[in-house]
């Protein structure tokens, strides 16, 4: 389970780099022409990451929740009469 986050979190972290990098071409973004960020823009900017961290975290322990659940369903549906009887009766 954490290899898996692990994954996410890297998987997401390239996507944001590739998306930031792209939006930074587009609008002609070099390391000559930038301005540097005031302390209060660079904390806006680390909140506004932390809350998508935490929205994305929540959303995949929800989406980790519905597969357990569908997975416990699926298995109900596949257990015999004589299995349900069985479990009852330990």
């Amino acid at each position: 389970m954490a290899n898996k986050k692990k994954n996410l979190q890297e998987t997401s972290s390239s996507i944001v780099q590739l998306f930031v990098q792209d939006i930074l071409k587009k609008n002609g973004v070099t390391k000559e022409n930038r301005i540097n960020l005031s302390d209060e823009q660079k904390s806006q900017i680390k909140k506004v990451v932390m809350d998508l961290q935490e929205q994305v975290d929540e959303f995949v322990k929800g989406k980790n929740k519905n597969v357990k659940q569908a997975e416990e369903i699926e298995d109900a549906m596949n257990t015999t009469l004589r299995e349900m009887i069985k479990k009852k009766k330990k």
